[in-house]
């Protein structure tokens, strides 16, 4: 597994408290990280100020990669 998939599944289980056996299903549903945060909340698995979270997560993840 890459670390940049451990970087995030980490920060879904440990900052968001995501339960580790919906992590698979969540990453597998989402064709880019872009739909991650809305995925989270449609399935009630965040509330929208931990969406707010998930967006700036990602925006330093994804500009990171850059």
């Amino acid at each position: 597994m890459e670390s940049r998939t451990k970087q995030l599944i980490g920060f879904l289980q440990e900052e968001l408290a995501i339960p580790s056996d919906k992590i698979p299903d969540i990453i597998q549903q989402c064709q880019n990280l872009n739909r991650l945060p809305v995925i989270l909340w449609q399935q009630k698995l965040i509330t929208i100020p931990q969406l707010d979270r998930v967006f700036k997560w990602l925006e330093g993840f994804i500009g990171s990669a850059a």
